[in-house]
């Protein structure tokens, strides 16, 4: 891990992470290490944690309720695209807005999994959750604008329903592309009507904040550099789907 505002590796210390250079600390609360500050708690962040962590008791149950009499389509999403991402067994994933990781049991048991969310009751669910089915996971609580991991450590990221609730996309994405091996795939899943929004505050790309543009328009918030970017929407669903990957930079040695 490492310290997302300084850039510096993380030592763990007794229940606390601590920065080697600025000596800055980072509480471990229950097993879950909580790398924030007041910068990442400002605007829709702030928010967000605070609906999340006041209904977190609640979000299960009512996604499975909202499932069964058709007013979501969240399980059919994690169905149709989230247990098809291919990844390979061993592989080190990052979820990022993991929420109470209901990604989970949609995923192969043989990876690594790392949860991230800024609500940490929604982690705790998440860890009670990974402790009933026997799967071993590590959660942290964080900004996605701050991923607190180092440059290039996951084999795949993810991520389902958060990105319109986070209060600066391009840098979460951005961040998802940094800490995701050369290659690597990176997978990002939203409701449509939370693109309309995200886009339609972005004044540079209000005009794809229009129902016939929007699935285009989503391709304008993954980083330049990225290689393979697709939109499409999910069928029968109120989703849409953007994947990208980290471009594979060739070795110099054979390029002379």
């Amino acid at each position: 891990m490492c310290n997302p505002y300084q850039g510096e590796p993380l030592i763990q210390q007794g229940n606390r992470l601590v920065g080697i250079a600025s000596r800055q600390e980072f509480e471990i609360r229950d097993g879950i290490p909580v790398i924030l500050t007041a910068e990442s708690l400002a605007g829709r962040n702030w928010r967000s944690k605070f609906i999340y962590d006041l209904t977190a008791c609640w979000y299960d149950p009512i996604v499975s309720l909202g499932d069964r009499i058709g007013l979501n389509t969240e399980l059919r999403v994690r169905r149709e695209y989230i247990a098809r991402i291919e990844i390979k067994p061993g592989a080190r994933v990052l979820e990022t807005a993991a929420g109470t990781a209901s990604n989970l049991r949609f995923l192969p048991d043989e990876i690594q999994y790392y949860g991230l969310d800024i609500s940490f009751a929604m982690l705790k669910y998440a860890q009670q959750k990974a402790e009933k089915s026997g799967r071993q996971v590590e959660l942290v609580q964080a900004d996605c604008g701050y991923i607190p991991f180092c440059d290039e450590v996951f084999d795949c990221v993810i991520q389902m329903g958060g990105l319109q609730f986070i209060s600066n996309p391009f840098k979460a994405i951005s961040e998802m592309a940094r800490v995701a091996r050369p290659g690597a795939a990176i997978h990002i899943v939203d409701e449509v009507r939370g693109a309309l929004i995200t886009l339609g505050n972005m004044p540079a790309h209000r005009k794809y904040a229009v129902p016939d543009k929007i699935i285009d328009g989503v391709k304008r918030l993954v980083p330049q550099s990225m290689v393979n970017v697709q939109s499409h929407a999910i069928p029968e669903t109120q989703f849409y789907a953007l994947s990208f990957q980290r471009p594979v930079v060739p070795n110099r040695e054979a390029t002379r």
